[in-house]
């Protein structure tokens, strides 16, 4: 592969059907790519911002208006799933938009760790994840 194409190229397959951030013992989240191949990301952004699209043309869209939005359409399509969740209780939490929604804000470094690793194509680049598991 060319070193243009090596740099840039992103694998779709990936960004659509996610990868895996792991943390350890805090757990295992699935994240697909905030935009690419992810289209859904993009149409749900769309959707859920149509009632605000003068505000968002005037630029007076409410900033914690906002946040929720873009929280939301992540959840729906970007975060996949997760394994060995734990609540604030300690037992284990099951995958739902409803629980991934609320742990993002009840964890906003969380939130807004996985929506930086959602944003970053290098993570869904296939060589970067070659060399990550060391083949």
């Amino acid at each position: 592969m060319s070193k243009t194409y090596g740099t840039f190229k992103t694998d779709s397959e990936m960004e659509s059907k996610g990868i895996i951030i792991d943390y350890g013992e805090a757990g295992k989240f699935q994240i697909a790519r905030a935009g690419g191949a992810n289209k859904a990301f993009n149409r749900a952004i769309q959707k859920l911002s149509k009632p605000y699209r003068r505000a968002i043309q005037a630029n007076r869209m409410d900033e914690e208006v906002a946040e929720q939005l873009l929280l939301k359409a992540f959840c729906k399509t970007c975060l996949l799933g997760w394994e060995n969740v734990t609540g604030p209780d300690g037992e284990p939490l099951e995958y739902s938009m409803e629980n991934a929604q609320k742990l993002l804000v009840d964890l906003p470094d969380l939130w807004d760790d996985l929506r930086t690793d959602a944003q970053n194509a290098e993570l869904y680049r296939q060589e970067t994840r070659e060399a990550d598991s060391g083949n």
